[in-house]
């Protein structure tokens, strides 16, 4: 998250925060100003509809979830948890990313730029376009 939004990704502090009755969650944390993120790379699909829940309840409007590759499952994982996400946040504020890389074979240039791209779907004008995917402007 830190090679695909620099300083703008907030992983400690108030702002990834759930505030559930008598406790609190945190989530991987926060693209400021608008984007909740939650980073899995569990091989279960319960264990991931468990982030999706706190997504879900963080109070910035926009969700990105990414995963990571553990099993041949994770695409599946995201399209059962992006359905999830859509239902009650809307298609428009959600973003599913499954990386290419794993922690065993990284692909960090690659998976930072997947990661930004979502962002950018999601609103987020962080980072400006490089000039070359820009057109040259």
């Amino acid at each position: 998250m830190q090679k695909a939004a620099g300083h703008y990704f907030h992983s400690t502090g108030p702002s990834p925060v759930v505030k559930y009755k008598g406790k609190q969650a945190r989530i991987d944390g926060t693209v400021r100003p608008s984007v909740a993120v939650e980073i899995e790379a569990g091989t279960y699909a319960k264990h991931v509809r468990g982030a999706v829940l706190d997504l879900i309840c963080h109070n910035y409007p926009k969700k990105l979830l990414v995963l990571v590759p553990v099993d041949g499952q994770a695409r599946e994982i995201a399209e059962q948890s992006r359905s999830i996400l859509e239902e009650f946040v809307g298609p428009s504020n959600v973003r599913v990313v499954v990386l290419k890389g794993s922690g065993k074979d990284p692909h960090l240039e690659e998976d930072a730029v997947k990661v930004r791209d979502a962002l950018r779907e999601l609103g987020w004008e962080g980072f400006p376009i490089p000039r070359d995917q820009n057109h040259g402007r």
